[in-house]
């Protein structure tokens, strides 16, 4: 069991990272947005490439931060049914919740996002008209990253819920059952 642990707090180290990356680019969208306001208020200025650049910043900072709120349980729950369930039930449901949703899920957006991610790059794909901004591969990459890390954030809820099966008696030794 300490093996898993480790795998756990490795997977939780990395998605931590990458979800606390995200939550700086609030800043530079924050600038960005404050720039087009001001620029289309008092200046008479428009920019396409500054609006699709704040859906940029705005989209890769959900996506880095999805996996995130998930190890830190931060998401979205039907608490008027979980909050009655016994902590046991809680990881039982955790586990076939992850295993048979979420996995396959985001198995399925990393398969299909790869090959949008390709046909981005391999057509240079850019805003219509080219008004906005070009590499649209980049922020497409952002999808397959983001379910990455949230499949290993599934699979870190796997491992807290065996664990949280694995009861400890008082010789220090462990007894896992799902009841």
């Amino acid at each position: 069991m300490n093996f898993l642990r480790q795998i756990s707090t490795g997977i939780e180290t990395v998605v931590s990272f990458f979800g606390r990356a995200g939550a700086w680019l609030a800043i530079p969208m924050m600038v960005v947005i404050l720039f087009d306001v001001i620029g289309r208020r008092f200046f008479n200025t428009g920019s396409t490439a500054l609006q699709d650049l704040e859906w940029h910043f705005h989209g890769a900072l959900f996506l880095l931060a999805f996996g995130w709120a998930y190890i830190r349980d931060e998401h979205v729950r039907i608490e008027i049914l979980r909050e009655r369930w016994q902590p046991r039930t809680h990881a039982v449901i955790e586990i076939l919740g992850v295993v048979f949703f979420l996995l396959p899920y985001c198995f399925v957006v990393i398969w299909f996002g790869i090959d949008f991610v390709e046909r981005a790059y391999l057509r240079n794909e850019g805003a219509p008209g080219g008004m906005g901004l070009s590499h649209r591969w980049i922020i497409k990459s952002f999808l397959v990253i983001a379910f990455i890390l949230f499949a290993l954030a599934g699979i870190n809820r796997i491992i807290r819920a065996i664990d949280a099966l694995c009861a400890r008696h008082g010789d220090g030794s462990r007894e896992c059952r799902g009841r």
